[in-house]
């Protein structure tokens, strides 16, 4: 019985210092490492034309070609007002240059374009997501220049999922999420603070009462 009882003190311990559903990357185990602009594998860009109806453009969704894709853009029929017959909509990924208004870039910047004859309709309640590089606390901003050479500002966003961020849909121009000083980056996995203290502590219990059911006299064996 005592051999029954230190294989399974050791099984159980075994299975508390194992973390649970250790990801691939970040989370969920499907999304591929950020692509950096200007580097391999390089980061893929995006685009979508809708057909123009009455002057209204259908539905626009951009999505870039990461598996896990790094911007997408989503936007209801009616976004934009055109006097052509589609319109086009495309997401560019740069090496962010400039100065976000605080903090640093993190990961790529984005252009958007649209076709010439589009308008951005002043009601239009489209979004536009990014995804972190790194994930952060705290949170990461979102940050948008109307374009190259102009002063990025920081807009209003917030975390969507795991690693990105939602930010309403400003129109063409370039977008970047700027990580705020003296933020710390989230662990993907391992094992925490308080999981190695525990894990420590079961160790030593598990060597404790190992060694005691192992002294005992041999007599228990016939239990």
């Amino acid at each position: 019985m005592r051999r029954w009882l230190a294989g399974a003190l050791l099984v159980t311990v075994g299975w508390l210092a194992s973390p649970h559903a250790v990801p691939v990357y970040d989370g969920v185990g499907t999304d591929e490492p950020y692509r950096y602009a200007g580097k391999s594998p390089a980061a893929a860009g995006g685009s979508a034309t809708a057909t123009v109806s009455g002057g209204l453009a259908g539905s626009l969704r951009v999505s870039t070609g990461e598996t896990g894709p790094q911007l997408l853009i989503d936007l209801a029929a009616g976004a934009y007002r055109s006097t052509a017959s589609t319109v086009n909509l495309s997401a560019t990924p740069l090496v962010a240059d400039g100065t976000p208004p605080r903090g640093t870039f993190d990961g790529n910047a984005y252009r958007v374009t649209v076709s010439t004859e589009a308008t951005l309709a002043p009601d239009q309640s489209g979004f536009l997501f990014l995804r972190a590089a790194v994930m952060t606390k705290p949170d990461p901003v979102v940050v948008y220049r109307t374009g190259a050479g102009t002063t990025w500002q920081e807009i209003a966003s917030q975390v969507s999922g795991r690693d990105n961020l939602a930010t309403p849909f400003r129109g063409a121009g370039d977008y970047a999420v700027a990580r705020l000083p003296g933020s710390k980056a989230l662990s993907s996995g391992g094992l925490s603070a308080t999981r190695v203290i525990f894990l420590g502590g079961g160790v030593l219990l598990l060597v404790v009462v190992t060694v005691l059911v192992l002294r005992r006299p041999q007599a228990d064996e016939d239990d």
